[in-house]
């Protein structure tokens, strides 16, 4: 009986371990260098089976980024595999392997796009902030 009071408070919390979400969601916007001006929002979520997800918005300019969850996001999902301090994004659709493959480097407040340049060296192409 003395006990009881003990194992109820360590079971409590070890739900409210177990229980958190692990799921990253990193947030960009910025402009896009098309054809036409744009404004994009990209927002990248790193789940915890190693998948992701990459929603895109696209808007006429700057003043509506803020409400960028009111229209409908460009999605796609991929599969995470590591290089060394890298990870690589390799994106799916319809099941099947697309020919874009993006390398990133997740910190715990940032993740770093990068691309490669003329001589074969890792350039930053995008910084992306945490949000959840």
């Amino acid at each position: 009986m003395k006990y009881t009071f003990l194992i109820l408070i360590l079971t409590f919390n070890l739900s409210n371990i177990f229980g958190q979400n692990s799921d990253r969601t990193y947030l960009r916007h910025g402009h896009n260098y098309g054809s036409t001006y744009s404004y994009q929002v990209s927002q990248i979520t790193i789940h915890s089976d190693l998948t992701f997800t990459w929603k895109s918005w696209i808007m006429n300019n700057k003043k509506e980024w803020k409400t960028y969850k009111e229209y409908e996001p460009e999605i796609s999902n991929g599969k995470i595999t590591r290089n060394g301090k890298f990870y690589t994004l390799t994106e799916y659709r319809n099941g099947n392997k697309t020919d874009f493959s993006w390398t990133i480097k997740i910190m715990d407040r940032r993740l770093k796009l990068y691309y490669k340049s003329k001589n074969e060296k890792l350039k930053i192409g995008a910084k992306y902030k945490r949000i959840e």
